[in-house]
């Protein structure tokens, strides 16, 4: 249970939360950074184990989202670290394994093997969000909300630079290998699971440890959830719904990019050796970090103080997320010839994307309190096919080139999947409400 102490449950679920989305991430960057020094210059091999990454978490997500409505998210959410500390500790042994030095093509076996790392790790990570959001929306009173998930979600880019620090420290101790490092993740990520299983409930009422005071206020201001079927036509028709899905698809796409393959940009562009390019591909994420926590405390103060309406503040945020970034990628193009202040660019455009965390990306919990996992499916399965499609692009058309002319294409690409995605939501997206959100009797005239 959470404890009696001058520290709400609500933000001690907040901080738990939270810790988990940063060793999820990390254990993902971790691989992904690993992945990248093997593979040498192998971007086509980098590129195609994402992709079984995001076929996996794909087919568990669909199935999950469809009934973490009705379900605990509790063990759910201590079973995926679980799964991620089995398949670090097993990846040291499998990578090192294979032989990447050699020109001819990888065998079978160790394409396999390296497959199957990666769909375990998609398949776990599938599983988290829904069942992450559901806990969010049982704690989160609706002026709390994108503060709560925009400070959950600074391990998304905290847990990307924590992932590519690690690699980078133990580098720096060991000069050839960090194959130890995954030994650590494994042991924490399993430590978070334990502790999390036997502290936490999944909702306040359920909880012994919550003051009555705060149980009062939770009761008071979290709208009760009904237990129904999925709407899946009323969702499936909803303009809401797949202006969030549309947006999640560009910024997916803008952080497909960024973050996946920054350490390609630094490693085979800037030349960068890995022991600094661990610490180098943290700068984006740093930079995100502080724009999360900065935006979900803005939108939540402009929340309660009632300035303006709740659609006003998520479509605010997401143009400064998504059409800002688009401006800025576009400035590096156009001026700037140094490589380095280019990059300096990509960081400053990265950071400002934290915005949507408490734009568009909030919306999804909001239109349907009821069916948020349901939700979170469309608009995740959306982005995953934002991810693949991006993989295979790099795939198909980039290969193995790596040059500065081939990234100001790039950003070009960014820049305008980034405006033509955001501008549904800007357009027409709501976070209000919707009627079918309390059964088929309420959405009737």
């Amino acid at each position: 249970m959470t404890y009696k102490t001058f520290v709400s449950s609500r933000s001690q679920v907040t901080a738990a939360l939270m810790i988990g989305v940063y060793l999820t991430i990390a254990s993902r960057s971790h691989f992904n950074q690993m992945l990248v020094d093997a593979t040498g210059g192998r971007h086509q091999v980098y590129s195609a184990m994402n992709v079984v990454y995001q076929v996996a978490y794909a087919a568990i997500q669909v199935p999950a989202s469809m009934c973490a409505d009705h379900m605990d998210p509790v063990p759910a959410l201590a079973i995926v670290p679980l799964m991620l500390a089995l398949t670090s500790a097993v990846a040291p042994f499998v990578l090192w394994y294979v032989d990447w030095t050699a020109s001819a093509p990888l065998p079978i076996s160790s394409i396999v093997a390296i497959g199957a790392l990666f769909a375990v790790n998609g398949a776990s990570l599938g599983a988290w969000w829904p069942f992450m959001n559901v806990m969010v929306s049982n704690w989160a009173p609706p002026d709390r909300l994108a503060v709560m998930y925009g400070t959950i979600n600074t391990g998304l880019p905290g847990g990307i630079a924590l992932g590519n620090a690690v690699c980078g420290f133990a580098y720096s101790v060991h000069e050839t290998t960090f194959r130890y490092s995954f030994f650590v993740v494994s042991a924490v990520c399993a430590l978070w699971s334990a502790v999390w299983w036997h502290a936490f409930y999944r909702f306040p009422a359920d909880d012994p440890g919550v003051r009555p005071d705060e149980l009062e206020h939770l009761t008071a201001a979290i709208r009760p959830k009904i237990k129904l079927p999925v709407p899946w036509r009323s969702l499936a028709t909803s303009v809401p719904v797949w202006c969030v899905a549309v947006a999640n698809y560009g910024s997916t796409v803008f952080y497909t990019v960024l973050i996946m393959y920054m350490p390609v940009y630094l490693k085979e562009t800037l030349k960068v050796a890995i022991g600094r390019n661990g610490f180098l591909s943290t700068l984006p994420s740093l930079g995100q970090l502080a724009m999360l926590w900065w935006s979900g405390w803005l939108a939540s103060a402009v929340h309660t103080r009632q300035w303006t309406g709740v659609t006003n503040i998520r479509k605010a945020l997401t143009a400064v997320g998504m059409v800002v970034p688009a401006l800025v990628l576009l400035t590096a193009v156009a001026v700037f010839a140094d490589r380095y202040v280019f990059y300096g660019s990509l960081v400053l455009a990265y950071a400002l994307s934290g915005a949507v965390f408490s734009g568009f990306r909030v919306s999804q919990m909001e239109m349907a309190p009821n069916f948020v996992a349901a939700i979170t499916a469309v608009c995740d399965v959306v982005g995953s096919l934002a991810m693949n499609s991006t993989h295979v692009a790099f795939i198909v058309a980039f290969g193995d080139t790596a040059d500065q002319a081939t990234w100001n294409d790039i950003c070009l690409g960014l820049s305008a999947a980034l405006v033509a995605c955001a501008c549904p939501f800007l357009l027409a997206g709501s976070s209000d409400v919707q009627p079918w959100n309390d059964g088929p009797q309420s959405s009737s005239p």
